[in-house]
């Protein structure tokens, strides 16, 4: 089948949304399908010289160039939203020339991965798929005093989520054209329905090779203090002091040790707050470490704490889960539809003083259960080897055969 991705976040190597642009069009590749991958100029140094090393032939980049206004003015503003938006548009006039040549039997957009920055491809006129992505989610305004300065920020964004889109034409028009839409958490699916997408289909954003996994989960020797893992940028949604106030409550005679990986904006709250929380000796802060350096605080960690507020889904989950450990977070969003029951233990998300608390009681379930810990991990460890980069190409290529057998009844190959 010959498949054109849109991948706007593509980078060998890497974890996060840069990784799925990536990995989806290797495994994808790999499977037997004709790609081809748009993908900005900036990407090539790094794609080429690792494309190179794995020769496959029915895998092809298309590097596309910002418009000369951005090349111009924003050449530094790899983030800019209105950049990712132009460069749309000069990918789209690309892929009408690559059509032209190919004539794709289905069109992809894999990144952004969100719906709020909709896609100008479904204009090919081919099957339209789009996602993972994520999009719908908000943060529970009862938790505003955890943004800090930060709340009207995230409570605009919230207006333009449940208010603004369902009234945007361009992405009217581009999910009431879209196939089929891979929605990251139940809430995407729902701003996906409501955008009047023909189909959307939970499906988790965040994956992983396989050779990321131990053959077997971890054996994790208890210590005599619970070593809890924190993992993210400290940005205010991320909710550090949502954890930091829970472990506050946590029983004195429960010995812990919170390691929190990740850095930025809120770097310079976080020793007044372990003053105020009375947590002085029981937290360490790492600063931001590479991919294979956070792996190894999986490996040497009891459990993750994530209390993110508001969140697609969360990498760091299935990072920790294939590394067998158990999870203790918030049930909503990404978090609540991605961690399995049976691998962790997930707080309500209604009322912050009960979250707390929720929050506090299974850190201390945590240390007094330590068989129960080992069996979280191991169930958390099973669901993260079905979540592999290939086991996730072979479901969407599935997708792919569905519709493009709904568009075209004879039967379409597949080099296998």
């Amino acid at each position: 089948m010959k498949v054109l991705l849109s991948a706007y976040e593509c980078e060998p190597n890497r974890g996060r949304e840069q990784g799925r642009g990536w990995n989806c069009a290797l495994q994808l590749a790999k499977l037997g399908h004709e790609v081809w991958v748009l993908t900005p100029l900036r990407n090539q140094e790094l794609i080429e010289p690792v494309l190179t090393s794995l020769a496959i032939p029915n895998l092809q980049f298309v590097y596309v160039k910002d418009s000369a206004l951005i090349r111009r003015y924003m050449q530094d503003k790899k983030g800019t939203i209105l950049r990712y938006f132009m460069w749309q548009k000069q990918a789209y006039q690309v892929a009408r020339e690559l059509d032209k040549e190919h004539d794709f039997d289905l069109v992809h957009h894999v990144t952004m991965g969100s719906l709020t920055g909709g896609s100008w491809l479904w204009r090919l006129n081919k099957p339209f798929v789009f996602g993972p992505a994520g999009g719908g989610q908000v943060a529970p305004p009862a938790f505003k005093k955890y943004f800090l300065k930060g709340w009207m920020t995230e409570a605009l964004r919230s207006f333009i989520v449940r208010r603004l889109i369902p009234l945007n034409p361009f992405l009217l028009e581009t999910f009431g054209r879209t196939d089929l839409v891979l929605a990251a958490n139940q809430d995407t699916v729902n701003l996906a329905q409501h955008l009047g997408v023909r189909r959307a289909e939970l499906f988790f954003d965040a994956g992983l090779p396989e050779e990321y996994f131990l053959q077997e989960p971890p054996s994790r020797t208890p210590s005599q203090e619970l070593r809890i893992l924190w993992v993210a940028r400290m940005f205010p949604r991320k909710a550090l002091l949502l954890a930091l106030e829970a472990l506050a409550l946590v029983k004195p005679s429960i010995p812990f040790k919170l390691i929190v990986v990740g850095s930025c904006p809120l770097e310079g709250y976080v020793p007044d707050w372990i003053k105020e929380f009375g947590l002085d000796g029981k937290v360490e802060c790492l600063g931001f470490l590479p991919w294979e350096d956070v792996k190894k605080q999986y490996l040497n960690s009891d459990v993750l704490l994530f209390t993110s507020l508001r969140d697609t889904g969360g990498a760091q989950l299935l990072e920790a889960m294939a590394q067998g450990l158990p999870i203790i977070t918030l049930n909503h969003q990404g978090a609540g539809d991605q961690v399995p029951d049976r691998a962790g233990i997930k707080a309500p998300v209604e009322n912050p003083n009960e979250t707390v608390k929720a929050l506090a009681r299974a850190v201390e379930y945590m240390y007094e259960n330590p068989e129960e810990r080992l069996a979280m991990g191991q169930a958390g460890y099973e669901y993260a080897k079905e979540q592999t980069w290939t086991q996730k190409a072979l479901k969407i290529s599935q997708y792919y055969e569905e519709l493009v057998q709904k568009k075209h009844p004879e039967p379409v190959l597949v080099s296998r």
